[in-house]
């Protein structure tokens, strides 16, 4: 039985609740800045912590439905990856049919709480919009993450995009961030995406697949990832001296500390220790998330 709930939580990849949490939270402090609301975590100015934390279990729920949903569909993959063998469905701790229901539920969920939180109706297209380019990414007869370009399109700038928005219209009504800040979270986002996809090139080569990392190769994909996490460097320094405040400027100069640990890693994605990079890329995400809440909660 433990086993069991062990893989319900495997499959809801709590971990990965950090990106819905990290994009909403930087949207939601960078509005904040802007509507000059600085005497508490999304106390003044309209901004409301409960309604933060109820979206943020929307999306939460949602993403978690989603993740089940696409260990259902990779099972058959997953069973034969030297890694993903271990996850819940193919490890045999949930029945398949199991994940499939568990994944509905959890969706459903979700759009219950949107409809919940949702006063204009844009964090409701949010939420739809990510679970339609999610299923469209999974599900036949689209199956986005096995067709070139669009695999990283959809997979690492649709979803970033809805992400913060989601986080962005609980307070403002209407699609307008600043573009730098947004454009920050898709290079670095996309970049790391790209890097990742790059571990599973072998594995999807095997399986016949034509996905970006098959067709243009490693060292494309990897200049590509480049290029991106370069211009979401550049968009947050940007964004330090024209939407937030100088202080965010040393916050990400203190988190460009640890690049020689990642030096390995961006030349050669596939030699990595995944599991530890793993880990140790969103425990610097949420000491990153952390300051970045300080600096706005202190109004430093």
């Amino acid at each position: 039985m433990l086993n069991f709930f062990y893989g319900l939580l495997q499959l809801m990849r709590p971990l990965e609740w950090s990106k819905s949490f990290g994009n909403m939270l930087i949207a939601a402090v960078t509005a904040g800045i802007i509507m000059q609301a600085n005497s508490g975590f999304l106390m003044t100015a309209g901004l409301d912590t409960t309604r933060f934390l109820i979206g943020f279990a929307s999306l939460a729920l949602l993403w978690s439905g989603l993740y089940a949903l696409n260990d259902y569909t990779d099972r058959k993959a997953d069973a034969l990856h030297p890694e993903k063998k271990k996850r819940a469905i193919p490890s045999g701790k949930v029945p398949a049919k199991t994940a499939l229901a568990f994944s509905i539920i959890l969706v459903a969920m979700s759009i219950i709480i949107a409809l919940y939180v949702n006063q204009t109706g844009l964090f409701l297209i949010c939420v739809l919009a990510m679970l339609a380019n999610q299923l469209m990414y999974t599900l036949k007869p689209f199956s986005l993450k096995k067709r070139p370009v669009v695999d990283l399109i959809s997979g690492s700038l649709i979803n970033p995009i809805f992400r913060f928005y989601a986080g962005w219209v609980l307070f403002v009504p209407a699609f307008n961030a600043p573009i730098e800040v947004l454009l920050f979270l898709l290079g670095i986002q996309f970049g790391g995406f790209g890097l990742y996809r790059m571990y599973s090139k072998e594995h999807e080569k095997k399986l016949g697949l034509k996905s970006s990392v098959v067709v243009f190769g490693g060292k494309s994909l990897r200049r590509i990832s480049y290029v991106a996490l370069a211009i979401g460097g550049l968009s947050y320094l940007y964004a330090t001296f024209s939407v937030l405040r100088i202080s965010y400027l040393f916050l990400g100069l203190a988190m460009a500390l640890s690049l020689p640990f990642y030096k390995k890693g961006l030349k050669n994605p596939q030699s990595i220790d995944h599991d530890k990079t793993y880990h140790v890329i969103y425990l610097q995400y949420m000491i990153f998330l952390a300051g970045f809440l300080l600096l706005y909660w202190f109004g430093i």
